[in-house]
């Protein structure tokens, strides 16, 4: 123990560039506990590591932050900024680290875009990392040393982590629940409790390693290792219940229509060459004939599957109409509405079906949630300005849907449509609410190259179902296509090259407590454990402290008076 204390001593000590350094390579770390590593542990170590950074920054535990002046005097940093230093160093480079991919969209149009790549690389982390800052900022300012700063930074970081799938449009992208694979028994635990209180408990778990060894009282390490075992044992009941309930894998089990999803195997470049546009047009067409779609009820293509306006090429539609037979075809397709004032134009899902012999639109979805700079510009008269233009766009930009609704499929379930990146909102349709039998999911990936965009974006797909109770349908050109039940396991599933998935649909969603209540449950959690800290700060006596400014012969951690 003494020397376990020790070594945690030597790296709390490390400040200036060398602590910067440490924070940013901890949170690079931190990003193999996700999608497709899955490697918790290295996730743990991350957060370990700047819970312990968080120590050292703190006056409380490790003595004020002494800088050289240029007069020679010594001047003291407010822990706030210390705090904000840390904990926006970590994010950083967990965010560059996890989301560097971000960079091959620039790509695709490298002509036009290619020179703005690496200052959205950079800029994306950076920015997304102030929210951490500010929660770093928050902690430090009132860090203790006693075992109640887990409580603290868990409550701040589970609320940091919410604020980040709020603030401006929200991008809630590699949360810590995510770490946990989806269909396996932690995972099990977002539908009672949604990404974000389970994210709370995964911080809370990870963490406690660091209270545990330099708690001063074996009370102390009596009541976090008992915390954290009660919270391990009931979310694995919980869990092993649920996965027990579901029972074994059958793609075909059921009486549901049967689902083809998949895509045609083009990168995005490739689609949006123009020499490309018969090719792509043609092995689209040929998929219907294909083993896997001709038995399927419904076939699902992906986002942006055809580089043109797929409802004003009637001769595409005639070569649909030839081949679909009694099928329907569900795919994404950018559309446009005239009108007197413009042209307007939606990023929408189709369904498509034969009635009365002939090609119709049954029903269609306009994406509500765009992707800012992606599909419309914020504060377009600067960026404008700057001769900066969205990625996505024809003569003008998208215009969003009125709102998440719901989706007509012959033969199906209403479903609960997402276009691309709303599938990572959680409790993003509450129109869904009883009355979706299941989500469809179409995107483009293949925006992120072959990197680990396409699989983080589907390990959250999958984490949807679970937390709304309807199983899921994906069609991902570039990245996963798949059938998955409601408990977050893929029934079938497809990564690279032409091809599908192919299951029949359950129809077995019900409506879980965290869709039923939302984000209710999660605003418990954080109530919960704000009343806990403040008895257990009231408790020690702690709100105040009196640093101790000589040092202390001790071999234990620096304390305070």
């Amino acid at each position: 123990m003494q020397v376990a204390r020790a070594s945690l001593m030597r790296l709390q000590a490390l400040r200036g560039y060398k602590g910067f350094l440490l924070a940013v390579i901890l949170g690079a770390l931190g990003v193999l506990g996700h999608a497709p590593f899955h490697i918790w542990p290295a996730f743990a170590v991350s957060i370990c590591g700047l819970f312990l950074l968080l120590d050292g920054a703190s006056p409380a535990l490790a003595g004020p932050d002494l800088q050289k002046t240029g007069t020679g005097k010594t001047k003291v940093s407010h822990p706030s900024i210390t705090g904000f230093r840390v904990a926006w160093s970590w994010a950083f480079g967990y965010f560059l680290g996890g989301m560097f991919w971000v960079g091959n969209a620039f790509l695709v149009d490298a002509e036009k875009f290619a020179a703005l790549m690496p200052f959205a690389v950079t800029a994306l982390p950076a920015l997304l990392a102030l929210v951490w800052g500010i929660g770093g900022a928050i902690a430090l300012t009132f860090w203790r040393p006693h075992a109640s700063r887990l409580l603290l930074f868990v409550f701040v970081f589970s609320s940091v982590e919410f604020a980040r799938g709020h603030i401006l449009t929200g991008l809630p992208w590699n949360l810590p629940a995510y770490i946990w694979r989806a269909g396996n028994v932690f995972s099990q635990t977002s539908a009672l409790i949604g990404p974000y209180g389970l994210s709370g408990l995964t911080l809370f778990v990870l963490a406690c390693p660091v209270v545990l060894v330099t708690a001063k009282t074996k009370l102390e390490r009596y009541v976090i290792a008992g915390t954290s075992m009660a919270i391990l044992v009931a979310v694995s009941a919980f869990g092993l219940a649920r996965l027990h309930q579901a029972g074994p894998l059958d793609a075909m089990k059921g009486s549901g229509p049967i689902i083809a999803a998949g895509q045609a195997g083009f990168s995005q470049k490739e689609v949006w060459d123009p020499a490309n546009t018969n090719r792509v047009t043609q092995t689209y067409l040929e998929s219907l004939a294909s083993p896997e779609a001709q038995k399927a009820d419904i076939v699902v293509w992906p986002e942006g599957a055809f580089p043109f306006l797929l409802l004003e090429q009637p001769d595409v539609l005639q070569a649909i109409e030839a081949k679909l037979g009694g099928r329907t075809l569900v795919l994404g397709s950018i559309r446009r509405n005239i009108t007197p004032a413009g042209d307007i134009y939606s990023n929408s899902i189709l369904a498509l079906e034969i009635t009365n012999g002939g090609l119709t639109l049954r029903a269609a979805y306009d994406k509500f949630h765009l992707v800012p700079f992606g599909e419309y510009l914020p504060f377009r008269p600067v960026f404008k300005a700057l001769g900066i233009a969205s990625l996505v766009s024809y003569e003008g930009e998208m215009t969003p849907g009125s709102g998440p609704g719901l989706l007509e499929v012959k033969n199906a379930p209403l479903a609960d449509p997402r276009v691309c990146y709303e599938i990572v909102f959680p409790g993003f349709n509450k129109m869904a609410q009883g009355k979706a039998g299941w989500i469809l999911n179409v995107s483009v990936d293949a925006w992120y190259g072959d990197l680990l965009g396409p699989d983080q974006h589907y390990a959250q797909a999958r984490m949807r179902a679970i937390e709304t109770g309807r199983p899921l349908v994906r069609a991902a050109s570039g990245g996963w296509s798949s059938v998955t039940d409601r408990y977050g396991r893929a029934l079938a599933e497809h990564r690279s090259g032409a091809g599908f998935a192919v299951a029949r649909l359950p129809l077995d969603a019900v409506t879980t407590i965290y869709d039923q209540f939302g984000e209710l449950v999660f605003s418990v959690f954080l109530l919960v454990m704000l009343v806990f800290l403040v008895i257990w700060r009231q408790t020690k006596g702690d709100f105040i402290v009196e640093l101790d400014t000589e040092p202390r012969q001790q071999k234990d951690i620096p304390y305070v008076k």
